[in-house]
């Protein structure tokens, strides 16, 4: 019987496992994975990058929102005062808060109402005491302050001020003000340089308040710029998404006599 014995000690029928792959066949392969692994690292770039998108853009959106369900509120109850402190005993409140550049030692129901300015009295925490809240941006941190004194009965005077930050990522706060006939005030309105303080008779004749704010988004976005106007001639033209809120509101204590 007789026996085959190959030179290279392998058994016929059996191969190297690279058999038959050429130098050609071996680079296409290559190739085609790097293909796909780049086509993969792209996929998986393009959708974090528009997760990163989503979340940048909705910075602005729950700013804008928050912010504007705050001034609503607030708003809202401008002169309706703490029912104990106008009961007529002798801890009610007898003036607004001393010592300010608006200060006149009266109490109204807007101690000062401006473009971008606005301070006024009533019961905003709804909590049984008096506040006199002011809203004004800030314009070198681009945030929305909130400062108020709260009246202490036990003292009889204005406790504070506290100030707290209320937004951030806020390029602009305005206010117009109106009549009850839906007039502004003034009327025609104007936009000065630093904006339009109201006179005392002009803060008495106030029924409303329409809000308009500006939130951006966290940081700007390649691509077209998006272009944002507001009333007073302030506009924006670069990467950053904005929210542009107006909105109306009116007080429910304000001038009802008027």
């Amino acid at each position: 019987m007789w026996t085959v014995v190959c030179k290279g000690g392998r058994p016929p029928g059996r191969t190297s496992p690279w058999a038959g792959i050429t130098l050609l066949e071996l680079l296409i392969g290559i190739s085609l994975s790097a293909v796909l692994l780049t086509s993969l690292f792209s996929l998986y770039y393009g959708a974090a990058r528009g997760a990163a998108k989503d979340q940048n853009r909705s910075v602005a959106n729950r700013e804008s929102r928050l912010i504007g369900d705050r001034l609503a509120r607030d708003f809202k109850l401008v002169g309706l005062m703490a029912t104990q402190d106008v009961d007529g005993t002798a801890d009610d409140v007898n003036r607004d808060v001393p010592g300010m550049s608006w200060s006149d030692s009266l109490r109204n129901d807007f101690e000062f109402a401006n473009t971008y300015n606005v301070i006024f009295t009533g019961d905003v925490d709804d909590d049984g005491c008096t506040e006199t809240v002011q809203y004004i941006r800030d314009d070198a941190n681009d945030l929305i302050k909130q400062v108020y004194w709260r009246w202490s009965r036990d003292s009889v005077r204005w406790m504070g001020p506290i100030e707290r930050s209320v937004a951030t990522h806020a390029d602009h706060l305005m206010f117009v003000y109106y009549d009850r006939d839906g007039n502004t005030i003034p009327n025609p309105m104007v936009y000065p340089t630093g904006g339009y303080t109201l006179t005392m008779g002009e803060r008495a004749r106030v029924t409303s308040v329409e809000v308009t704010l500006v939130t951006r988004s966290d940081i700007a976005e390649s691509g077209n710029p998006q272009f944002v106007y507001t009333p007073d001639g302030n506009y924006w033209y670069d990467g950053y998404r904005r929210i542009v809120q107006r909105f109306m509101i009116r007080g429910r204590n304000l001038s009802l006599g008027a």
